[in-house]
């Protein structure tokens, strides 16, 4: 059950908190962690704004 999360991965390497990804997204804490941990899906609009603003690869948030 170690499933790889490249998504939070790319986050510890960069040094990039969740809660500022939740502020991005304008979401709560509690939400962006279950996005992050693929307990639920980023929507179209939060993926691109997490591309833009961090420049975090596409293929990485889906």
């Amino acid at each position: 059950m170690n499933e790889e999360n490249k998504l939070l991965d790319y986050l510890k390497a960069n040094h990039i908190k969740q809660q500022q990804v939740a502020e991005i997204i304008g979401r709560s804490l509690s939400t962006t962690n279950r996005k992050i941990n693929n307990h639920s899906d980023f929507t179209k609009r939060e993926i691109k704004k997490l591309h833009s603003s961090l420049n975090i690869p596409i293929d990485i948030i889906i």
